[in-house]
């Protein structure tokens, strides 16, 4: 059910015209916002440029590939086919294309505070989906999405409990959820600090707050194991070079992003058929929605 932020009324229906109080929510550019005063016109760290360098390295570089087969494997594997799919920080829009191609029944959403994220998204989905500017605390959705995916976003949010308790009331009954984020702050370096990371995480943190959000968990793993040396190798390096781009590590040499990619090809053969492993520089968690 679509949710009214004015006067709080779930409704049915296809527009977010309330039928109680009759408002509709304002608009930014051409988008529908749903956002606290403080973050209605945040462009975010992420503009025009940066998200055009970033479509580039989507046909080729190994760990967008890598996750991208990860997560779906996830979507897949512990939820077949959902008829309501949110993705809360959509970012290029990537994710949402490839589910449009792989599956064309599905009703597709997308999120973000950057319009030029937005942008982005219509351009690539045109109305395939439905794009609104938005935060999880102003979340227009009630008992709504069969599942939400957040795909390393809600490092960025300060009070990420917060978000994860928002994202669950935005779920059906038996409604899903699937996280990544970046792992183990010996990673830390100045791509954090530019992306304008909160924290990387730490442990099972990311799995203890989306049980107390009020998930049940399917599913806990590092990934990007075998990469860990190269990766704490590359951070260190960047510690030492403060004018290190956040891209430079989906720029590799051919053969060495080839490598990493069968690597990681591995590692999701041994994740199916039940490895969880304890490192490695994403996170990722499955969860459904425990109902009171």
């Amino acid at each position: 059910m679509r949710k009214c932020n004015s006067c709080d009324l779930a409704y049915e229906g296809a527009s977010f015209l309330c039928p109680q109080c009759k408002k509709a929510p304002l608009r930014i550019s051409e988008f529908a916002t749903f956002c606290s005063e403080t973050d209605k016109f945040d462009i975010t760290n992420f503009d025009e440029h940066t998200y055009q360098k970033m479509s580039k390295f989507e046909k080729d570089s190994f760990y967008i590939k890598s996750r991208f087969d990860l997560i779906y494997w996830c979507f897949r594997n512990y939820f077949n086919t959902p008829q309501q799919f949110l993705d809360f920080g959509g970012g290029t829009g990537f994710w949402l294309e490839q589910l449009s191609k792989l599956h064309p029944n599905i009703e597709l959403f997308g999120t973000d505070l950057s319009i030029d994220s937005l942008h982005n998204m219509r351009r690539r989905l045109g109305s395939r989906a439905e794009i609104i500017h938005c935060d999880a605390n102003n979340l227009p959705f009630e008992n709504h999405f069969d599942l939400v995916g957040s795909f390393d976003v809600i490092e960025h949010i300060e009070d990420d409990l917060n978000t994860l308790c928002h994202l669950r009331s935005a779920l059906s009954e038996k409604g899903g959820l699937i996280v990544t984020v970046p792992q183990h702050m010996c990673l830390w370096s100045i791509l954090d600090v530019k992306t304008g990371h909160k924290r990387r995480y730490v442990g099972d943190e990311l799995a203890t707050k989306v049980r107390k959000a009020g998930f049940e968990i399917l599913l806990d793993t590092c990934f990007m194991a075998s990469l860990f040396i190269p990766q704490l190798i590359s951070r260190k390096f960047m510690h030492k070079c403060p004018n290190s781009e956040p891209d430079m590590e989906h720029s590799l040499p051919h053969f060495i992003n080839s490598i990493f990619r069968i690597l990681l090809k591995c590692e999701l053969l041994l994740i199916k058929v039940g490895v969880r492993f304890p490192f490695g520089g994403l996170r990722i968690v499955v969860a459904k929605k425990v109902n009171e």
